[in-house]
């Protein structure tokens, strides 16, 4: 599995996002670039984008639009500090195919969210799958494409 996790790494670094359609998700994180890292326990996602310019970043981007996110890859969550929240993520890798469970306690609110990202056959071409969910009935998703660099 870790084999899988460095030939993931490698043909991800240097992505940017291009949202999948203003239709889709008018709130798409603008010039989205973001770098994925293999480390000792897992996964570093270090990214850069433009910051919403009324400085509020929707709950569904938690964790895609800031500047470092680990995650595990061993099963355990791996713990993160995210502004003023705390988020637990951990990772499987299926061959060309990472997904990614993770969880936060947003203003009082318990937030879980998963994303799927598919790399293409070329690796070229990167595909975000985001979907979070609230225990107050919040509900959303999204799909970013990414090009590599």
């Amino acid at each position: 599995m870790l084999l899988n996790a460095r030939i993931l790494c490698v043909l991800l670094l240097a992505a940017a996002a291009i949202p999948a359609g203003a239709k889709d998700e008018p709130e798409a994180p603008k010039n989205l670039e973001t770098r994925i890292k293999q480390d000792g326990s897992g996964l570093t996602m270090e990214s850069t984008f433009r910051e919403p310019d009324n400085g509020i970043v929707p709950l569904l981007y938690l964790g895609i639009m800031t500047s470092r996110v680990h995650v595990s890859l061993d099963g355990t969550p791996a713990q993160n500090q995210i502004g003023p929240f705390q988020m637990a993520a951990k990772s499987t890798l299926d061959g060309k195919q990472m997904n990614t469970d993770w969880t936060a306690e947003v203003k009082g609110d318990q937030v879980h969210g998963h994303w799927t990202h598919t790399l293409s056959d070329d690796g070229k071409h990167m595909t975000l799958q985001i979907k979070e969910n609230s225990a107050q009935g919040q509900n959303a998703e999204a799909t970013l494409h990414f090009v590599r660099k």
